[in-house]
């Protein structure tokens, strides 16, 4: 065998460009999100923290953001910001296809050079001909591609956006277009980071570099790339066979019968924390190794052959005492944010609220919909309040009547002889056809001593004494005790506690960036859940106030709420809710398979 050969046109392959230098792999991750968790993350949400003050506010939500627009400085902070962070995940990516190369050459690396490499490699991006690919990170984090990096891939559309695009079918099909455009246009992209980084590229030199490698060959890259894509597929789940049916046979062996259940768990709950942790790793490596391989073949390049390492004892001791080392940080890390692990509360006290009333189940903000949230165990439910031409409240959400009662009139315009008369139930279902469109005077006394309310005030700038109807028609019907007042509007709030300063307000904002969560007049915040943090709950709790997040309908969404223990889940699904909520800490998987191996008796 020549000093070189062919590189293997199968798959497997990649495994050993990705495994050549694991464990410099492993490290190398490790103090990336040490650096992240530890340094770069407290140092961004102190920035972010100083915008309002910039802008002369005390907060900063989704009313007043553009705010900053006008104020040069924080304008700048912000442009900083969002360009610290684009580089902090482009580390991971250059350090991943450096990472790649090596091993594609077959040569060891440590963690010390792989730092050093990086570091080198991203100045080199940071040339005025380089930097835009930066660009590319937007329709990376629609596309597969997102894969490539830890925290790109949890990069995700606000829920209550999608739900919306999906009630839309002009925008949802807009949408589909948009996800399909990113993931080709960086499939065309495919050759491009390895251009850029290690064939002397400019960014638009790689585009035309990947583009020109690209276009011979098609459908075999394709192939190869569903190859891989399956390889890596089966590799994980042999794994994950193997390390189950392993530790089920060592604890059977290893440990008295009474104590086998409950090693059996921690043994696999332990490898699952490692593997929460650090699998994602060696999926973007994976996927950096496939791109390396494929651009060193397009070129006609050959791959070294393998040469036999000779391995000193003392650097075998070193590099075991690192790995070990390493471990343990993987204990802690998965155990916080960082590692996207955390043990649950074992009696989670999250309150569920019913959503419009309860708009999955029943048609939204109706008196049927109150109904079915009380029936399904809510704490609470959220109404939106809106005046009327005539100034009666009424319970909508819209603007005008069209999506729920299919009559095209404004509410303003509307007055109430015009809303009796409409239906509210059909559209949602034949069943309750008929439903009316109820006032909040009607809701109120449906919700009497059977269901807390938190009636969110919905400003359309034609309304007259808003606060003060809602105030007088919550004391008529003796609900002080059992409603909240919640709105967009500060303003709204701020009338609500000069008024009535027992209320309990909440202030509504898809993101909100404060220094202490200490606003004035305000008792709870309610917020989108892609912007929930732990942080954030923590200073609020400490301040006294409650943390709301909205709008959580599937599995996911509202275990991250759990996860980040606020005080309420908003949803349009109750009995979902509840499920997660029951569920929360437990692991059905796990539980399945210990009665598989270990059934009682």
């Amino acid at each position: 065998m020549g000093k070189y050969q062919r590189m293997d046109r199968i798959p497997w392959s990649i495994w050993g460009v990705v495994l050549r230098n694991w464990s410099t792999l492993l490290c190398f991750e490790v103090f990336y999100r040490v650096m992240g968790f530890e340094v770069l993350f407290p140092w961004l949400r102190y920035l972010l923290s100083l915008l309002p003050g910039l802008v002369g506010e005390p907060y900063l939500g989704q009313k007043n953001l553009a705010s900053i627009l006008h104020h040069p400085t924080a304008l700048l902070l912000l442009l900083f910001i969002v360009l610290l962070a684009a580089l902090f995940v482009c580390i991971e990516i250059v350090g991943l296809f450096v990472y790649c190369e090596r091993g594609w050459r077959r040569e060891s690396l440590t963690v010390w050079n792989l730092i050093k490499e990086t570091a080198l490699r991203m100045r080199s991006l940071l040339s005025p001909k380089r930097l835009a690919v930066l660009l590319l990170f937007p329709p990376m984090a629609l596309s597969v591609f997102a894969l490539t990096s830890g925290y790109l891939k949890n990069v995700k559309v606000p829920e209550f956006i999608l739900e919306f695009f999906a009630g839309n079918p002009a925008l949802s099909l807009l949408f589909s277009v948009v996800v399909l455009l990113s993931n080709l246009l960086l499939l065309t992209y495919l050759y491009g980071f390895p251009s850029l980084l290690f064939g002397g590229e400019t960014f638009l030199g790689s585009w035309r570099a990947s583009f020109r490698l690209l276009r011979r060959e098609k459908r075999r890259t394709a192939r190869e790339i569903a190859a891989c894509l399956l390889l890596l597929t089966l590799t994980a789940a042999v794994l994950i066979l193997a390390v189950v049916v392993f530790t089920a046979l060592r604890v059977k062996c290893f440990t008295p019968p009474e104590e086998a259940r409950g090693q059996f768990q921690f043994f696999i709950t332990s490898a699952e924390q490692f593997w929460t942790a650090f699998s994602g790793a060696f999926l973007s490596a994976f996927l950096c190794a496939v791109m390396v391989s494929l651009y060193h073949e397009r070129r006609g390049e050959e791959r070294p052959g393998r040469v036999k390492r000779k391995r000193a004892w003392p650097s075998v001791a070193l590099r075991l005492a690192i790995v070990a080392g390493t471990l343990v940080l993987v204990t802690f890390f998965s155990e916080t944010e960082a590692g996207g692990w955390r043990a649950y509360s074992p009696e989670p006290k999250t309150e569920v609220v019913a959503h419009r009333a309860g708009a999955g189940l029943a048609p939204e903000n109706t008196v049927a919909a109150l109904d079915r949230a009380v029936e399904d165990g809510a704490h609470m439910a959220e109404i939106d309040v809106q005046q009327l031409g005539d100034g009666t409240l009424i319970v909508i959400h819209d603007t005008g009547f069209q999506r729920t009662a299919g009559v095209d009139l404004p509410v303003w315009e509307a007055s109430y002889g015009d809303v009796e008369r409409m239906d509210a139930g059909s559209s949602f279902a034949d069943a309750f056809a008929g439903e009316p469109v109820p006032t909040l005077d009607r809701m109120l006394r449906a919700a009497k001593g059977r269901i807390r309310l938190m009636i969110e005030l919905k400003s359309t700038g034609h309304e007259t004494d808003l606060v003060e109807q809602t105030l007088d028609l919550i004391k008529r019907n003796g609900m002080e005790r059992q409603c909240v007042v919640a709105s967009m509007e500060m303003d709204l709030l701020e009338r609500v506690k000069a008024l009535d300063p027992e209320m309990e307000t909440v202030y509504i904002s898809m993101l909100l960036l404060t220094d202490q969560y200490d606003l004035k007049d305000i008792d709870a915040y309610s917020v989108e859940t892609g912007s929930l943090s732990v942080g954030m709950v923590y200073q609020a709790h400490f301040q006294g106030k409650k943390v709301y997040a909205w709008t959580a309908n599937t599995e996911s969404s509202i275990d991250s709420i759990l996860y980040n223990d606020a005080d309420g889940v908003v949803t349009d699904n109750v009995p979902l809710a509840w499920s997660r909520i029951q569920e929360s800490g437990k692991n059905r998987p796990l539980d399945e398979l210990t009665d598989f191996f270990f059934p009682l008796k």
